[in-house]
């Protein structure tokens, strides 16, 4: 099975508090990039307000689209958002991965079939831990994906 999709959530999956891309972040954007894999990203921001942020971390360029709630009409952590990106991406769900941080973005990724990447970011302990029993596969940085496979 090969990955042609991922799907991010908006916030602490990709970014630090100060707004910059998280560390190991952009390698592995441009490795999936160089692999052929299409990005989508999934957010509750204005279109706007999430251009500027990823263009702010510089990773604007890896991602096709930005999903969000007022055009999706339903919330950026629910399985509808996931699969509406997923056909945006003109996959399947065996070929999509969903990563995020936000633990209730993980569960419903899961509960619609996705496979999930857990990112951990502003999460309490007890929540990370949840995601981790949850997801396919959970990251404390980016750059652990480059020595593993999803």
């Amino acid at each position: 099975m090969r990955l042609q999709s991922a799907i991010f959530t908006l916030g602490d999956t990709l970014f630090t508090p100060d707004g910059a891309a998280r560390e190991g972040l952009d390698k592995t954007l441009s490795l999936f990039k160089m692999e052929g894999v299409w990005l989508g990203a999934v957010t509750a921001l204005s279109a706007e307000d999430a251009q500027k942020a990823l263009e702010k971390a510089g990773l604007h360029s890896y991602f096709r689209f930005v999903l969000t709630e007022s055009v999706a009409l339903c919330k950026a952590d629910s399985g509808t958002m996931f699969e509406r990106a997923m056909k945006r991406l003109h996959s399947q769900k065996d070929d999509t991965i969903v990563f995020s941080g936000s633990l209730s973005a993980i569960q419903n990724a899961k509960d619609a079939g996705f496979r999930t990447v857990a990112v951990q970011g502003s999460a309490g302990a007890a929540d990370w831990s949840t995601m981790q029993q949850l997801a396919t596969q959970s990251l404390a940085q980016y750059s652990e994906l480059l020595s593993d496979s999803v």
